[in-house]
């Protein structure tokens, strides 16, 4: 149907208001296997200290609350910590499957290796710790 100059129109179903942040952020957490109950209050909180910057810590909270857990909680890994780069929390969530938990909160940088032909496991643990040094040893895997 064409619509002539001056006429009005009705519509009957108008869009819906567009998703905020938040929201898109918590239900990326859900999709991702996270009970949305556990991670809603950890992501209001990450969106009120943060802003829009929020939205890249809380996927971390994927590691701690999804479908692959990790040992360890949010806060020991720096996820509320202003002083702490995200890239950082995102190195010891990954550092946390290959090392212990309290290894991995003190990841400052995790150098990413991998085995030929791929099976997900590192050659090496390898990453530089918060005091700067860098700590290296073959990675075994357990049998």
């Amino acid at each position: 149907m064409r619509v002539l100059p001056g006429q009005m129109s009705l519509d009957l179903y108008p869009a819906p208001p567009p998703e905020s942040a938040e929201a898109a952020c918590i239900r990326w957490l859900v999709e991702a296997g996270c009970y949305e109950g556990a991670v809603a209050p950890m992501v209001a909180r990450l969106y009120e200290r943060f802003g829009r910057d929020a939205r890249d810590r809380a996927k971390a909270l994927a590691h701690f609350y999804g479908k692959r857990r990790i040992p360890g909680s949010p806060e020991a890994f720096g996820v509320f910590d202003p002083a702490t780069d995200y890239h950082v929390v995102w190195d010891r969530c990954w550092a946390a499957r290959w090392v212990g938990a309290e290894e991995a909160a003190n990841v400052m940088r995790w150098n990413y290796n991998y085995r030929k032909p791929y099976t997900g496991a590192p050659v090496y643990i390898w990453y530089i710790d918060n005091r700067g040094r860098e700590v290296k040893r073959p990675y075994e895997e357990e049998t």
